[in-house]
């Protein structure tokens, strides 16, 4: 920016030099004035516009350096308001898996709770479909609520992710294993880190547990057929369950062989 005392300084000069010139200029040299004034003229319009586009220059590097100032403000509080809205959806699926069980009082017993799976065995063992669905219902207390924390988790995880142009992330994935995998990029976040030891142990067992799962499902809905009838299930759509299970190389349920 420039100095005004100092081009203020510089006008006068130039201003008293061209008087003097004028002042002692011969008489008979009248045509010079006119030089004299033009040439000071020129000068002076020269300086001052150089002195303008500095002056201009030195304003946008103030509003750009401002402008950034204002947008980091504004980085900085979305990044807050983001933060804040996955803790409210962290917290709620907490709260609501912790409910959906009835039994524990926290997310580490959910995950205590999770690790005795003695349920699948007579799921995927009996022929009795009262048997069958009694344990299934004893399973989908531990199996439902870790569901709901895991999703929670992934929905919170989603909003971050997506704010924070995380690239290559596949959002289709199952909860369990969109935790497992890009749990990476969030768990060190404020509100996230909390979740990360229970979670991460959790998905790793729905993971290992995966088989046993999806043949849980497909004995509830084989003996709810023998118990209740075929005609209230839409059996093409277990009969595909069944034929996928099989073609991954995974036994079915012995209820599930004679429908």
């Amino acid at each position: 920016m420039p100095n005004f005392k100092i081009l203020i300084g510089i006008t006068i000069t130039i201003i008293t030099l061209v008087i003097v010139a004028i002042v002692y200029l011969d008489i008979n040299q009248l045509s010079s004035y006119g030089s004299i004034i033009a040439a000071g003229g020129s000068l002076l319009a020269v300086l001052w516009f150089t002195a303008s586009l500095m002056y201009q220059s030195k304003q946008l590097d103030d509003q750009k350096n401002q402008f950034k100032i204002q947008f980091k403000y504004l980085k900085e509080a979305n990044h807050r308001d983001l933060l804040q809205t996955a803790k409210n959806i962290l917290e709620s699926a907490e709260e609501r898996a912790i409910k959906a069980n009835g039994n524990v009082s926290s997310i580490t017993e959910l995950v205590t709770q999770y690790q005795i799976f003695s349920e699948l065995k007579p799921i995927l063992e009996s022929e009795n479909p009262e048997e069958v669905m009694l344990a299934h219902q004893s399973w989908m207390k531990k199996e439902g609520p870790a569901m709901i924390f895991l999703k929670g988790i992934k929905s919170a995880a989603e909003i971050y992710l997506k704010s924070s142009n995380v690239q290559d992330i596949d959002y289709s994935k199952p909860a369990e294993e969109f935790v497992f995998i890009y749990g990476c990029h969030f768990w060190n976040q404020p509100f996230f880190e909390v979740y990360e030891g229970s979670a991460t142990l959790l998905c790793e067992f729905m993971i290992r547990l995966q088989p046993g799962r999806k043949a849980a499902f497909i004995a509830f809905f084989a003996a709810s057929a023998k118990t209740m009838g075929e005609n209230i299930i839409k059996m093409d759509v277990v009969y595909k369950d069944i034929e996928e299970h099989k073609a991954e190389g995974y036994p079915l349920p012995k209820i599930a062989m004679n429908i």
